[in-house]
């Protein structure tokens, strides 16, 4: 598998530049793939990097927040009528993320952004399988996103290999469970292990998407359900915090 082509944006300037090159794209397929990275992921934590995959460029920005802050989503050139919290708060440009749910809970409640023009994976998956499989064999669990790269990708088994390889050394730099820790996406400058992680997360979206919205094709009933179920998880984020447990891995529906 080539290296992966990402782009760190850490400066004002750079944040000009990227505006430049996500603003007024087509919308059809979706243009842009995001994920976020922090320490303890939502409103009580912090959020540190931003992977934005850019489709109709094949390249991924990694936008540091914990470098530019509040100016990293309100910053625009002079030029320029669109800031981040413009493009992530517009209903007309689709983003899409694997698993909303703390991404929005962190961007609302840190910056104050509303995300609008979501399209949640996961959600799609769970959708999806019920479409292949009817709803009795669909089990009532989401599936996380390393399960999904693994069976609905389409990469040859080095690419997987590789990939699975990167993901669990990815695990050991940060998930303390294993002796690392997610103080990583904080410290500066970042790791080159970290960034390529960080880009592995975002660039196998757009696969998934597509595999997930052809089998939704004329599925208008689930279509509803994934768009309601994704909307729900975008209003959890304004509303008084739950905390975390097992359900969270109980499907949508």
């Amino acid at each position: 598998m080539s290296a992966p082509q990402y782009t760190l944006i850490d400066t004002l300037p750079a944040v000009a530049a990227m505006l430049s090159n996500i603003s007024d794209l087509p919308n059809s397929p979706p243009p842009l793939y995001l994920d976020l990275e922090g320490e303890n992921l939502c409103r009580e934590g912090t959020i540190a990097i931003i992977q934005i995959h850019v489709l109709p460029q094949k390249r991924t920005y990694l936008l540091d927040i914990t470098t530019l802050g509040q100016s990293a989503f309100t910053f625009r050139g002079s030029n320029q009528t669109k800031n981040l919290k413009t493009i992530l708060e517009s209903s007309s440009t689709t983003k899409c993320f694997f698993d909303v749910r703390n991404d929005a809970d962190a961007l609302f409640n840190l910056y104050d952004i509303s995300l609008q023009g979501v399209q949640d994976i996961q959600v799609m998956n769970y959708a999806a399988r019920e479409a292949r499989r009817g709803v009795f064999r669909r089990g009532n669990l989401v599936m996380g996103l390393a399960k999904c790269i693994a069976g609905d990708s389409g990469l040859s088994y080095a690419a997987l290999a590789e990939f699975s390889r990167k993901k669990q050394e990815g695990g050991r730099i940060f998930n303390p469970k294993l002796g690392g820790s997610y103080a990583v996406f904080s410290e500066r400058p970042l790791r080159e292990d970290v960034m390529e992680y960080c880009v592995g997360d975002v660039v196998h979206l757009p696969t998934l998407w597509r595999k997930y919205s052809e089998i939704l094709e004329g599925q208008g009933g689930l279509r509803n359900k994934v768009q309601s179920a994704t909307l729900a998880r975008l209003e959890a984020a304004k509303k008084p915090r739950v905390p975390d447990g097992k359900w969270r891995v109980y499907g949508p529906w």
